[in-house]
């Protein structure tokens, strides 16, 4: 289905329609990639940041059990996060392989 969607978007000057649909492939799962490299970065923020911002006083009166449910949520977030880039990044692979 992408094939066909590709197809249809004009080309760029001195390109073939199948050349460009071939780049924008390239281009998305390089997209992919990158998101798939900043995950680690995401979960360091997600998990140290809340810590900094509400160390002390906060923490003192008790205020753990808000924290450890945050700490599932993010944690969830980034396991889905890198569930959704996977696939995207496998399928744009595989579209790349077929179509070439």
């Amino acid at each position: 289905m992408n094939g066909l969607r590709d197809a249809m978007r004009p080309a760029p000057d001195g390109m073939t329609p199948a050349a460009s649909a071939a780049q924008r492939r390239a281009r998305r799962r390089a997209r992919t990639a990158d998101a798939a490299r900043l995950l680690p970065f995401l979960g360091i923020v997600l998990f140290f940041a809340p810590d900094l911002v509400l160390s002390g006083r906060v923490a003192a009166d008790g205020a753990s059990a808000g924290w450890l449910g945050y700490l599932f949520v993010a944690w969830l977030l980034l396991i889905g996060l890198g569930v959704w880039i996977g696939r995207r990044h496998v399928a744009d692979g595989t579209d790349t392989e077929a179509g070439g």
